[in-house]
């Protein structure tokens, strides 16, 4: 049975502006995220692999711009919605560990306050459970005015290109009707300056011609305008009524999705003000009741016998130690030790006792802020949890130190900590690897894997190195120059590779038994400031047909997971076998697996 998909990214388009250009960073990335799966995106540097995952994140630089496309996340498209609305998702649903540990985190802020920071920040219960109630209602408004916002904006960008006149076939443009006719204007003055070198006749005649071809050129120019403003006003109508009929359905949406949201908005207003009136009934109550339990005699009886018993202890301890020269020196340090500890035992026993009202009033207020937001001491709490969980040493200790005093694995760790402290249920890992020796990263995947399976975590694991992920993956997906080329299970890319880009990763890729010379990669990518018009790879391809140079090939399905695009898959394209240094891997591979399995 199919797992649920957590995350749908469809034709996803990204473009940064440049001094140069437009750089098509991404085109047309489309893949799904299933529950609980690890789908590692793999590819050289540039491939779009860190764009794809900070288009998703809502992090994108300032140049940069989603052209098209979907990300579609609990049935509401992420390119649409408000930063605010980033703001609850962000951290919260989808978590994110960078490639660099030590610029992710502050130098100088202790790392305890990092981890706790965004959980106080974020931990509104009370304000988050307001939210919730009336979260479908406020996604189905919000989505109706997107909807209007962007037919609003197709009918701008038509009229704009109406203007310009990109819509018409008429050349006839104002811009070129002002510098003909001013040239024309210049080139009278002129001939009227030098006029006292021609005879009077000579004079007048080309004055009038000269005026007669202003006035003649004018009219051409008025009866192009014309011809213009009609074939951009047919243009614009056509190009409208594609549009208009869709203005409609769009606005009757937005009246219908309105009156619902601001009533189910305010039910939910009600609704969450009785159940924080309830949660202070509940502890005024619980407090009544603590106090009413208190027997103030019975603690000072029960005080004034602890105070004797530590007194005792005390007394004892000090005659031990003025009577005990005599004995081995060994003897009487374990001696005065023992009866240190037994005080220390007793002097805890005493403050639980005497305090135990002062705890319970003290514990009944702290839950009652808990349900509320997220407190001081339970963010405390919680950051002491998840750095044990990620394999932190002393996590009490280490709460109260800064970045330069871990090393590289373990600031590393705290990265992840930090990722996890709001339990995401998607976890974007940005080559969290890359800086890291190679024992370290097997630590950090082994704790990612193991993190996964315990929360039930959806993965994407972003990585140049296609051995990183040999053992973690479910799926993967190839990129290459903005464009996902190829996408299947692990055991489908491993043993099956279809497309030249994936042949070539595997040959440049070392392994325990090979002994064989790696390959290396010919050429280097595309510019993407001028992307190829055919296939991105071509240029450095051996097995590259005159189809690749003119034509993108589509996506060919091999299987159902498993996909490609390649135009050696065309079922007029002449029959390559897979490379022979691919052949000998994967035969290798075949027999450690089989060894494994024995």
């Amino acid at each position: 049975m199919e797992k649920n998909i957590k995350l749908h990214v469809e034709d996803l388009t990204v473009s940064f502006r440049t001094t140069q250009g437009m750089v098509r960073a991404v085109r047309g990335v489309t893949f799904d995220l299933h529950e609980g799966e690890t789908l590692a995106v793999v590819g050289e540097s540039g491939a779009g692999k860190s764009v794809s995952s900070r288009a998703i994140m809502g992090i994108l630089a300032g140049n940069g711009i989603i052209d098209k496309g979907e990300i579609i996340y609990e049935d509401q498209d992420l390119t649409k919605i408000s930063e605010d609305h980033y703001h609850d998702l962000r951290g919260n649903k989808i978590g994110m560990i960078f490639q660099d540990p030590m610029s992710s985190l502050n130098p100088i802020m202790r790392i305890g306050k990092q981890i706790t920071e965004g959980m106080i920040l974020n931990g509104k219960r009370l304000h988050n459970s307001y939210k919730k109630r009336f979260h479908l209602e406020k996604m189905e408004y919000r989505n109706a005015k997107a909807e209007l916002k962007e037919l609003h904006g197709r009918i701008k960008k038509i009229k704009k290109a109406t203007r310009k006149g990109e819509l018409t076939t008429s050349v006839m443009k104002k811009s070129t009707f002002k510098e003909d006719y001013s040239k024309l204007k210049i080139a009278a003055k002129l001939y009227r300056k030098q006029s006292d070198r021609v005879n009077a006749d000579e004079r007048e005649r080309k004055i009038i011609e000269n005026k007669e071809g202003l006035i003649a050129f004018k009219n051409e120019f008025l009866t192009s305008r014309e011809i213009f403003n009609k074939e951009a006003a047919e243009q614009l109508a056509e190009a409208q009524s594609a549009v208009m009929p869709l203005i409609a359905p769009a606005k009757a949406r937005i009246k219908k999705a309105k009156p619902i949201y601001v009533k189910a908005k305010k039910t939910a207003k009600v609704e969450t003000k009785l159940e924080w009136k309830e949660q202070k009934a509940k502890a005024a109550k619980l407090l009544e009741e603590a106090k009413g339990s208190f027997d103030k005699s019975k603690a000072d009886k029960v005080k004034a016998d602890y105070t004797a018993k530590v007194s005792e202890a005390k007394a004892e301890l000090k005659s031990f130690k003025s009577t005990a020269k005599e004995l081995p020196r060994d003897e009487v340090k374990l001696g005065i030790a023992s009866r240190k500890a037994d005080l220390k035992t007793l002097v805890a026993e005493m403050k639980e006792k005497v305090n135990a009202h002062q705890n319970d009033v003290a514990k009944i207020k702290e839950d009652l802020r808990r349900y509320k937001k997220v407190t001081k001491k339970e963010a405390y709490e919680r950051a002491i949890e998840v750095m044990t969980e990620v394999g932190i040493p002393e996590p009490v200790r280490r709460f109260k130190q800064y970045p330069f005093q871990f090393s590289g694995g373990m600031r590393q760790r705290i990265v992840i900590a930090i990722a996890l402290t709001a339990s995401p249920d998607v976890l974007i890992c940005d080559e969290p690897t890359t800086a890291l020796d190679v024992t370290i990263q097997a630590q950090i995947l082994e704790l990612i894997n193991d993190l996964k399976s315990q929360r039930n975590l959806s993965v994407i694991f972003i990585t140049h190195d296609l051995g990183v992920v040999a053992n973690m993956a479910d799926r993967i997906a190839v990129m290459y120059a903005g464009k996902v080329v190829e996408i299947g299970t692990a055991e489908d890319v491993f043993y099956d590779p279809r497309h030249p880009y994936t042949w070539a990763l595997l040959s440049s890729m070392p392994d325990l038994t090979s002994k064989e010379r790696l390959s290396a990669i010919p050429g280097t990518p595309p510019n993407m400031l001028f992307p190829p018009v055919g296939d991105a790879f071509a240029e450095r391809n051996s097995f590259a047909m005159q189809i690749d140079f003119e034509k993108q090939p589509p996506m060919f399905e091999i299987s159902d997971n498993h996909y490609a695009a390649t135009w050696l898959l065309h079922k007029d394209a002449p029959k390559i076998d897979i490379p022979e240094v691919i052949k000998n891997r994967i035969a290798r591979m075949t027999n450690i697996a089989d060894e494994v399995k024995i």
